[in-house]
């Protein structure tokens, strides 16, 4: 738990750059880190998920993943900070976790521990849908997402497509003769939009990402395309939103592609492992938070191997995904002492 020696751990991560698909770069360095703390089993699964294990008993998961979102950052730590890709999203809540598994391994917790480093979170979660469909299982898991040291007991549900539209086009000095296919494409974004135009974690909201058309200015665009994420609360499900979106396209004849669906999630408080992260918290003068996510994790998939599930990681998760990604090496060491904590309530 030096700080010093966490710090440079973390930069070794941040400076493996990860988009989805190159996870495996970062095996060899996680393999080190876990034999050098003291874990006894490193593996790497079919789709490249990693795992440090030790111990025997109940299991208990803690899950992060390996990818982040594409754009490289420059790698920096300031004494106190480390900033780069995945910091905040989320290289420093599995450091914290494969830390706060290491301080437990020596006080031998009669629980079998397993950090697991998962795949393509940030594209189409294959990681956690790959250890659902293999039949993984899982007495109890924590996922390592950035909280503030919060206990997250919610996800809001994710549907991912691509857009397309076709017209005939037609020269840009007379657009009531032609036919553009960015038009049709907007009509019908502009409507999905004003349906879900939410701005809180109880309301659906849509978000164009991408958007791409045309090839000559005086060209009216015979091709158009668009990439949408709608995030939704339950009761919502996945279901009934996409067939609202259908019945949109067909109105404005867009052509959807379905990239993702992710059902919300949302657990009780009231499990063993809320009840041991709460204690954990207490024990280390951090007062229980408890937070609604309006993002989607891998706790929404992983929910399926057990219901005794709950995310918490250090971090702000306003930085995630943007250019300003930081973590306080500080609050990476609470988090561990505090993973620490809930492991021994576990055991006990």
């Amino acid at each position: 738990m030096d700080r010093d020696w966490v710090a440079k751990t973390l930069i070794r991560l941040l400076e493996v750059y990860t988009p989805p698909g190159s996870e495996s770069k970062l095996h060899k360095t996680l393999q080190e880190v876990c034999s050098e703390i003291g874990f006894q089993e490193c593996y790497i699964d079919e789709v490249g998920n990693f795992f440090a294990s030790y111990g025997k008993g109940p299991t208990l998961l803690l899950a992060s993943h390996l990818d982040t979102v594409p754009g490289a950052l420059e790698v920096s730590y300031d004494g106190a900070v480390a900033s780069g890709r995945g910091a905040v999203d989320a290289k420093g809540p599995l450091l914290s976790y494969i830390l706060g598994a290491g301080i437990a391994i020596e006080e031998d917790p009669g629980l079998r521990i397993v950090v697991g480093g998962l795949v393509r979170e940030e594209l189409d979660g294959l990681g956690a849908k790959h250890l659902v469909g293999r039949g993984f299982k899982a007495d109890y898991i924590l996922v390592g997402e950035p909280t503030n040291l919060g206990i997250a007991i919610a996800y809001r549900g994710s549907i991912t497509f691509e857009a397309l539209a076709q017209a005939r086009g037609g020269h840009s000095s007379a657009p009531y003769i032609g036919e553009s296919a960015l038009d049709k494409l907007l009509d019908f974004l502009f409507e999905l939009r004003s349906r879900y135009k939410g701005s809180s974690y109880e309301d659906v909201t849509s978000a164009i990402t991408m958007l791409n058309s045309g090839d000559w200015p005086s060209k009216l665009p015979e091709n158009a395309r668009a990439y949408v994420n709608i995030r939704f609360p339950r009761p919502y499900e996945p279901n009934s939103i996409l067939e609202e979106v259908l019945e949109l396209s067909r109105k404005y004849d867009v052509k959807l592609k379905l990239i993702d669906e992710t059902p919300p999630i949302e657990v009780k408080l009231n499990t063993r492992i809320g009840r041991a992260l709460i204690r954990g918290c207490l024990r280390n003068g951090v007062k229980p938070r408890i937070v609604r996510k309006t993002g989607t994790s891998d706790m929404n998939v992983l929910a399926r191997i057990s219901k005794d599930i709950a995310a918490f990681g250090p971090g702000d998760s306003r930085l995630a995904h943007t250019c300003s990604e930081k973590i306080s090496i500080e609050d990476i060491v609470k988090a561990a002492k505090i993973i620490s904590s809930m492991i021994k309530e576990l055991a006990r």
